[in-house]
Order: structure tokens, then sequence, then C-alpha cells
């Protein structure tokens, strides 16, 4: 059993908290989507912010990420690449999914979408 960190706050002062190469695995569930354009850039699983993650993580750190909004949910894989993240399993929707519902830890909005029959899409990647 390792240990478990959690991070409640601005996610820009995140490099603050942690040190560089200091965590095996990064998980962002259902973060604000921002949908509109001009908000682009707070988005969480944006590149701004993978690229800040990905200095966090070991080499070959894993990043998890969980949302119920399919345009995030595009919008993150485009950004996953562009930020030097490498995709090893994800889906649309993770309740279909029966091999990657084995680790799922769900949320109390994962458990509220579920319960109303809204996907939910997890990816799993892996810092490159």
């Amino acid at each position: 059993p390792g240990n478990l960190d959690y991070f409640y706050g601005d996610a820009e002062q995140i490099e603050d908290c942690f040190p560089q190469g200091c965590l095996e695995r990064l998980y962002l569930n259902f973060s604000d989507p921002w949908p509109k354009k001009r908000h682009e850039g707070r988005r969480l699983p944006g590149r701004k912010y993978l690229e800040r993650f990905k200095r966090l993580l070991i080499p070959g750190g894993g990043l998890e990420f969980k949302t119920d909004n399919q345009e995030l949910f595009s919008f993150a894989l485009e950004e996953l690449e562009a930020a030097g993240f490498e995709v090893v399993r994800m889906t649309r929707d993770l309740y279909q999914e029966p091999g990657l519902l084995e680790d799922n830890v769900p949320t109390e909005y994962e458990r509220k979408f579920v319960a109303r029959g809204v996907p939910v899409c997890r990816v799993i990647a892996r810092s490159v």
C-alpha cells in the first residue's frame, strides 16, 4: 500500500505543494467543464495544466480523468496527446466496460450521474 495525498485548492498553485517527480498517479474527477471558448484555458485537462501535472509525475506516471461531459472528454483526449501523455485505456461509458470498473472508485457526482443514466467517461493515461 502506498501513500495518498489530496490537493484541494487552485490548480495554479499545485506545483507549490508537491515537488517535481513525486507523484505516481494523479486523478482528475469531474472537473468544471468551463464550456465557453474564452474559458478554455481554465479547463483542468487542458495542456497548460497537463504540462504542470506531468512535471509532478514520476517518469511513466499515470493520470486518470473522469467526466460526464462528452465535449470536455474529447477536449481532454486531444490535450493529453499534445501534452505528451499516452492513452492507455479509455471509454465514453464506464459502466458498460467491466474491465475499466475493476479499480474504479466512484465519486458522489459519479453515483448521481449513473443513477440518472448519464454515461461517465474515463481515460487512463501515462506520461511519456
